[in-house]
């Protein structure tokens, strides 16, 4: 469908607007070597001539790529959220954050778009796609996290070495799917 084709063109999908089709480019990252606190839309494009800088970058992002396809293959998110060491100045992350967000509100039409994702398993998930997986719906009940704004936060471990307070602010990239 439509939603593909724009997803592996780097585009967001819908009708033509007087706007760019594309977003602004990433900004830089910060001393501390994270992206500015907030959520970054970016593309694909745009991910890729940032972060595959080197061999393991690469097996990373060719990983994701498989992983996104089955996610947008689906079509029932609207967006990834891209996060973790990936998404950092890191020259080998280990791993790659992903959020997936559906286009249903909370509810059993959400739930079922992340059904598939759980019967394969969330560790069989990370083990072929080096993906740590979590998700989120627009409706989620107050006592749930919000992926997107956990994600935001580095850990204190993290945090520590810097010289950051608790609670420092980073940020994460997010892909129209």
């Amino acid at each position: 469908g439509n939603s593909r084709r724009n997803f592996w063109r780097g585009k967001p999908e819908g009708g033509t607007t007087m706007e760019s089709d594309s977003p602004p480019p990433l900004p830089p990252f910060n001393y501390h070597g994270y992206l500015p606190e907030g959520v970054h839309d970016t593309t694909l494009d745009q991910l890729h001539a940032r972060l595959v800088i080197n061999p393991k970058r690469a097996i990373l992002w060719e990983r994701l790529q498989e992983f996104l396809r089955w996610a947008v293959a689906t079509g029932v998110f609207s967006h990834a959220y891209i996060d973790g060491g990936f998404i950092t100045h890191k020259s080998v992350p280990e791993d790659i954050d992903v959020i997936l967000q559906t286009r249903a509100r909370y509810g059993a039409e959400a739930f079922a778009a992340m059904e598939p994702f759980f019967a394969v398993g969330i560790d069989a998930i990370y083990a072929k796609y080096s993906v740590h997986l979590h998700f989120w719906c627009e409706g989620f009940p107050g006592g749930m996290s919000d992926f997107r704004r956990f994600f935001q936060y580095l850990r204190p471990q993290d945090a520590a070495p810097l010289g950051l307070k608790e609670g420092a602010r980073k940020g994460i990239a997010r892909i129209q799917l």
